[in-house]
């Protein structure tokens, strides 16, 4: 198999829709007390647009990342992508507690209070994608591991992993 024909690999892919990012972005202004207040948190997810896969801001030293922050189409796309992932994240939060209580079987020592403000809202984003948005199990947990590892601590990502494959399964038995 030739290197062009490999699958991609984990971490720096590239691999999460950027409207994914910017849900987990908000998500954490809600759960820091912003869950009312939509204008601040989308003001806030306008700062961080320029945020790349890597959880990283553009060098805006180079030329082309200056040109690109004054494209309007960009800016177009940009926008409609923050609003995406605000609405995305508006509806996990709506369904957190429903979230919360299906991962508590699997958290039992890391309950919602003790984890991590970031850590809680990847386990709501990716149970809510797929068992509300349609993910396929596999798209919706490989996301949110990415997220973890792009935003979270270095074990965050296996944290994440092992409990939505737990909550994947016990939903898979339960609908049998």
């Amino acid at each position: 198999m030739s290197g062009s024909d490999a699958a991609p690999s984990r971490g720096k892919s590239g691999r999460v829709r950027p409207e994914r990012r910017f849900a987990l972005l908000a998500l954490y202004q809600f759960d820091s007390g912003f869950a009312g207040d939509l204008d601040s948190v989308r003001t806030a997810l306008e700062s961080a647009a320029d945020i790349d896969e890597d959880g990283e801001n553009p060098d805006m030293r180079l030329a082309s990342a200056r040109v690109e922050a004054r494209d309007p189409e960009i800016a177009r796309a940009r926008a409609e992508l923050i609003e995406a992932g605000l609405t995305f994240a508006s509806l996990v939060w709506e369904h957190r507690q429903d979230a919360d209580a299906v991962m508590r079987p699997f958290t039992a020592e890391w309950p919602v209070h003790r984890q991590p403000v970031i850590d809680r809202n990847l386990l709501r984003l990716g149970w809510y994608a797929f068992t509300h948005a349609g993910d396929d199990i596999a798209r919706a947990i490989d996301e949110t591991v990415e997220l973890a590892k792009t935003f979270s601590t270095e074990k965050s990502g296996a944290f994440v992993n092992a409990v939505l494959d737990r909550a994947a399964k016990a939903r898979g038995a339960g609908a049998r």
